[in-house]
């Protein structure tokens, strides 16, 4: 699976697809969710106030799949900003 595809997982609220769903962070202008997947790779959501920040939305692989057959490697996936 590509790491996009993780993105749209989230994003459309897919439950069926996500093992387990973690907040780690929940504050006035910062939510931080990790999400894992059936393939073993965790992505971690956090949205912040655009105020206060570089970025509204950012998804961060913080454990790759096994088997990583795409090669994937840790790191930002992706970030919106609205």
């Amino acid at each position: 699976m590509s790491a996009e595809k993780y993105v749209a997982i989230i994003m459309n609220d897919d439950t069926d697809k996500i093992v387990r769903e973690t907040p780690t962070a929940y504050e006035n202008a910062r939510i931080v969710r990790e999400y894992e997947f059936e393939d073993g790779a965790i992505v971690e959501y956090e949205w912040r106030d655009i105020s206060i920040g570089e970025f509204n939305h950012r998804f961060t692989l913080v454990q790759v799949p096994t088997p990583n057959q795409a090669k994937l490697k840790t790191g930002v996936i992706q970030t919106i900003n609205y």
